[in-house]
């Protein structure tokens, strides 16, 4: 399925199903079902600290009956079969499937080995499109984003971020944190809350043509 082309009625135009259906039905359809995909954060501990990390998802459907993941369109969420970083089936991108204007979304919680009260831990979430490789300084080099989220505890942070972006069809989406204040850390990490695990997800929605 691709963009409908939005044609003009001529004065006393004769109306047939045919065109009915280009023009109005076909339009309404893509319009109720527009390209949009959902992936839940799949736990990644003992990320180092002082690089860039790529985040993993569940593959979809998989995360659990708590979870929501889906894809409007087939293939905008590819799996990774036994990915060697997870020793797992997983998600780690969206790919888009027409051009256009798309609204991506990146909310989660991160917990970090090192405790910090006033002093503020030094933490960044980069989005990448189009990635030479796929490694998190990839990602970061690629980034068209940036997400500081909040800390809300001296050892964890949380919060999310959206972004419009004019991708390709093609166009690869991914993500990728850094933290320069802990050895390490964890990401949608369930052992600390499960509240981490559900609230950590992507989102990407087509919202307008080029």
């Amino acid at each position: 399925m691709t963009i409908p082309v939005i044609e003009s009625w001529a004065p006393r135009e004769i109306e047939d199903a045919a065109k009915m259906n280009s023009r109005i039905s076909d339009v309404h359809r893509f319009l109720s079902n527009p390209p949009a995909a959902r992936m839940v954060g799949m736990k990644r501990k003992m990320m180092a600290g002082g690089s860039y990390s790529v985040l993993p998802f569940y593959p979809l459907g998989t995360e659990g009956e708590n979870g929501t993941s889906y894809e409007t369109w087939p293939g905008m969420v590819p799996t990774f079969k036994a990915d060697w970083t997870m020793q797992a089936d997983t998600a780690w991108q969206f790919v888009v499937p027409i051009d256009g204007r798309y609204r991506i979304t990146l909310s989660g919680a991160w917990n970090t080995a090192s405790a910090l009260g006033d002093n503020r831990h030094q933490f960044r979430v980069e989005v990448g499109v189009d990635m030479t490789i796929g490694t998190g300084e990839a990602v970061a080099a690629a980034s068209v984003a940036t997400i500081s989220p909040s800390q809300s505890t001296s050892y964890t942070l949380c919060g999310g971020h959206s972004t419009v972006q004019k991708l390709k069809a093609g166009s690869k989406v991914q993500f990728a944190s850094r933290c320069d204040s802990s050895s390490e850390y964890a990401w949608a990490n369930e052992e600390v809350s499960w509240q981490y695990r559900w609230g950590s997800f992507a989102e990407i929605r087509w919202v307008g043509t080029l």
